[in-house]
């Protein structure tokens, strides 16, 4: 786009009468107007039935606003095609994100006409960084609770933490401590943070910050101010590993991964499975052997009934349980010789 496709329109700041010959210190100030401009793009918050603030209307500086404002519009314009569109490679056509008003005080600033940066700061229409530091410090300071929860249970909320399915791998660990730090806040959460904040504005800004921060998007790569409570996090995946191996409830990756993949190959086999239900199947030559282990593992002869596997197993499963103190390999290969039998045998 050329030089005058951007001002076209447009009245230069010196071709107002009001201004021409006079110097600096005779220049109107143009605060009142930034003040007013603000309040139309960023002024607008809504609150919802549990207490949460939205923007009324997305929060934008565009090209558009900045010509229907009553600011002089040439040295912004250019300020800010100079930022965004060769700096930052973005559209002066795009919106412009609450975290980005330091970049627009910024822009402001080159301009030459005169305006007060401190009261437009005092408006509570600009969010800074001490506000979005004033967000973190709340979100360190409730994740760090939830971490410390975890971190100091006692061994049987621990051990029910971990095993949900009776088994653990490095894999589930990851994922719980995931869901453990992307957990929403909860409205009194919500509600701290709000109270620590002057305008509605600022309010609705840090709502935004509060769900970012719940998504696994954001603590793959988190502000600096996180960094560090992204560590800790990682710190507590590698403790609950140390735990459920002392707790005898871990399971390696490599045994969970073939026991899926034995799983996948017998369910397959069952859909291709015929004959009457409780009916035994001819087992095929060269079977026998496995099949008389199968049944030793729950302290069977192969002449024993169905009814007979089934209770053996039930009185297996108290003993060997990890929940009841059992090992975790001895349960696993119980119940794979209780799932060879029902699947390959009756």
């Amino acid at each position: 786009m050329k030089a005058t496709d951007w001002t076209r329109g447009v009245t230069p700041l010196a071709a107002d009468p009001a201004h021409e010959g006079a110097g600096l210190s005779s220049q109107k100030d143009y605060t009142p107007e930034i003040v007013d401009f603000l309040h139309r793009v960023h002024g607008k918050i809504r609150q919802d039935d549990l207490g949460d603030y939205y923007y009324e209307d997305v929060s934008t500086i565009s090209l558009h606003f900045l010509l229907a404002s009553s600011l002089p519009p040439k040295e912004t314009l250019w300020a800010w095609y100079d930022y965004f569109d060769r700096e930052c490679s973005e559209s002066i056509y795009q919106t412009l994100p609450p975290l980005r008003d330091e970049a627009l005080l910024r822009i402001l600033g080159v301009c030459s006409f005169q305006w007060d940066a401190e009261v437009v700061r005092r408006t509570g229409l600009v969010f800074l960084s001490q506000h979005r530091k004033e967000v973190f410090a709340a979100v360190e300071e409730f994740l760090t609770q939830r971490l410390e929860a975890h971190r100091q249970m006692e061994d049987d909320a621990l051990r029910g933490f971990l095993t949900p399915k009776h088994t653990w791998t490095e894999a589930h660990l990851r994922r719980e401590v995931r869901k453990l730090q992307t957990r929403p806040f909860s409205r009194e959460e919500r509600q701290a943070v709000y109270r620590r904040l002057e305008s509605d504005y600022l309010r609705a800004t840090a709502r935004h910050l509060l769900d970012e921060a719940a998504t696994e998007a954001f603590w793959k790569h988190p502000p600096p101010e996180l960094e560090a409570l992204r560590a800790r996090f990682q710190v507590l995946r590698n403790t609950f590993i140390e735990e459920a191996m002392r707790l005898g409830v871990y399971v390696s990756r490599e045994a969970y991964e073939w026991s899926h993949w034995r799983q996948g190959r017998e369910g397959a086999r069952r859909t291709r499975r015929r004959g009457t239900a409780g009916a035994r199947a001819a087992p095929r030559a060269g079977g026998l052997h496995a099949i008389a282990q199968h049944f030793a593992v729950l302290g069977l002869t192969p002449q024993a009934t169905l009814a007979q596997v089934k209770a053996a197993y039930r009185e297996k499963v108290k003993e060997h349980h990890p929940d009841s103190g059992g090992s975790v390999p001895e349960f696993l290969r119980l119940q794979e010789a209780y799932e060879f039998l029902l699947t390959q045998v009756f």
